[in-house]
């Protein structure tokens, strides 16, 4: 029992020590000359002296915003895609809300992180969203499963006021 108290009270001497130690305050084992330090000379401005961007204005409270009856945050936007795949072969239809780049023959290829949603056109060929009323474009990618068809691409443009699109299969 004599050697746990003296372990304990040594590890307590220790950490006070080095916890009281080293604050590069006052003196210490450094007997070199320090160089002078200065003050600095340039005052602080004052706030008449800030320009006009760097004064903060007062702080808006939450009672002090007021929406307008009917005000939703709802962006959202439905939209009808048909489209009038004849083929037999089973695929996917990929849709993409932003484009990744153009490549040199015109063609968009789509961001792939951007998926919307993947429609199967042989069991379906009418599909309601709700996009981004802020989108202007979509972008679809069909996907065979089968080598004997080939995969297309379009680029939707959001701007019907029924907002009713339609792809057209080749």
């Amino acid at each position: 029992m004599n050697k746990i108290s003296k372990l304990i009270t040594m590890t307590s001497f220790s950490l006070i020590v080095s916890a009281c130690g080293g604050g590069g305050g006052g003196g210490g084992g450094n007997t070199s000359a320090s160089p002078a330090q200065t003050p600095d000379t340039t005052p602080s401005p004052t706030p008449a002296q800030l320009p006009a961007s760097a004064i903060q204005p007062a702080a808006i409270s939450t009672s002090d915003i007021v929406a307008p009856v009917g005000f939703s945050f709802d962006i959202g936007e439905k939209i009808s895609l048909s489209m009038d795949y004849t083929g037999t072969t089973a695929g996917a239809l990929h849709l993409y809300s932003e484009s990744a780049f153009v490549m040199s023959n015109g063609d968009v290829v789509a961001e792939p992180t951007s998926r919307i949603t993947t429609v199967y056109p042989t069991h379906t060929d009418v599909v309601e969203l709700e996009v981004n009323g802020n989108w202007e474009q979509i972008y679809a990618r069909w996907v065979p499963m089968s080598s004997k068809e080939q995969e297309q691409s379009w680029v939707i443009t959001l701007d019907q006021p029924s907002n009713s699109y339609h792809l057209a299969f080749q």
